[in-house]
């Protein structure tokens, strides 16, 4: 994936570019650690939501105030950090494969792990590195997709301890309606954990304890173990409407740009792009803008989304398309030209409405970004 360094307008092959503010993502790292009771780990799977892996890895380690831990989905985005010369703790937060064990373990990667094939597996895979295998541990409080079921989860906590060559740093569990303006779940959960930790005789300090996820780490102060584990937030943006009751200020981190290609007239009546669904109600300007959905640009955005044009609001019109949007520029007048920068979505646009005009949500908006979208690095 194409990174550089910016000071003012970029040139790239391709008129588009991601703009990826790391002093913005090491201030709500700050803000989001501050909130307590201890550090952060630091969530920077799917290429760091889109706003890439190595770059954000680095900014986060950087500074007084630093994650605990990393963390990404698998052995593979964890072996690209590896590759990066990220030298951190990388927590694997998905459910590796027996076989995936040896490799995890060479380079220094903490597995997640809550069956007996996967634990003997990681000790195997120690004894044979001539290295005791780091492993986090995570109980399903009720989110039914990864952990040891509740009555099973101090069982196998105890069995697992016993293997000479794994070693057990941490325990977690993940919620499933944090994020709900109607969250019938997150306060059982939170008992639940609890009580496992209670019946382990588990104590934060000992091991590295997390449940809060973005969502719970900005609404439930008693779901803030020590450390949380923060997501969507670090880079911006809230995982719903109703996940921010106190107000906490975080700053958006990517901007997706582009420059006009094409400005023309048209006259009223006349249709545009794939399907004709639109027609101009009067003479119209309308500019070209080279995103489309094949670089992350969603195409339910046809006929409803909103880019930013000299700090105004102007309004998608037609189908978005592979490589192409167009935009309704009448209202700015006959100043817009070729080269004329467009906010698709970032500082003053930001992603949450993007995503609801696209009905979906602010993680889709930045994971989908394509890997052919320059992705151009500043500190502020």
């Amino acid at each position: 994936m194409p990174t550089t360094d910016f000071t003012d307008a970029p040139t790239f092959s391709r008129p588009i570019w991601a703009e990826v503010d790391l002093a913005a993502l090491r201030s709500n790292f700050e803000t989001l650690a501050a909130l307590g009771p201890g550090n952060m780990l630091a969530v920077v799977k799917a290429n760091a939501y889109g706003h890439g892996a190595a770059a954000s890895a680095r900014a986060l380690m950087e500074g007084p105030v630093r994650p605990a831990m990393l963390a990404v989905a698998s052995v593979d985005e964890g072996l690209q950090l590896r590759d990066a010369g990220v030298t951190a703790p990388i927590l694997l937060l998905s459910a590796i494969l027996p076989a995936e064990a040896r490799d995890a373990v060479r380079a220094g990667l903490t597995p997640t792990v809550f069956t007996a094939e996967v634990a003997a597996a990681l000790d195997a895979a120690g004894r044979a590195e001539g290295r005791v295998a780091e492993a986090h541990f995570k109980i399903d409080t009720g989110m039914a997709r990864l952990g040891a079921p509740t009555e099973e989860a101090a069982g196998l906590w105890k069995s697992f301890r016993a293997f000479p060559n794994l070693r057990i740093g941490g325990v977690y569990t993940h919620f499933a309606c944090a994020d709900e303006e109607d969250d019938p779940m997150s306060v059982g959960q939170v008992s639940a954990f609890r009580e496992f930790l209670d019946e382990c005789g588990i104590r934060s300090g000992e091991v590295l304890v997390h449940a809060a996820n973005s969502a719970a780490q900005l609404r439930y102060p008693e779901a803030r173990f020590a450390p949380a584990r923060c997501g969507i937030s670090l880079y911006g943006a809230l995982p719903s409407a109703f996940s921010n009751p106190f107000g906490v200020a975080l700053r958006p981190v990517m901007s997706l740009r582009a420059r006009v290609t094409h400005v023309r007239t048209v006259r009223a009546g006349t249709s545009i792009s794939y399907g004709a669904t639109w027609r101009a109600a009067r003479d119209s300007r309308i500019a070209t803008v080279p995103a489309g959905y094949a670089d992350g640009y969603p195409r339910s955005l046809s006929n409803r989304g909103q880019v930013l044009v000299r700090g105004q609001r102007c309004p998608v019109v037609g189908r978005v398309t592979m490589d192409i949007t167009l935009v309704d520029i009448t209202e700015l007048g006959a100043g817009v030209g070729l080269g004329e920068a467009v906010t698709l979505f970032g500082s003053g646009l930001l992603a949450e409405e993007v995503a609801a005009w696209a009905g979906t949500i602010p993680y889709e908006i930045f994971t989908g970004v394509a890997a052919r979208v320059p992705r151009v690095y500043s500190r502020g």
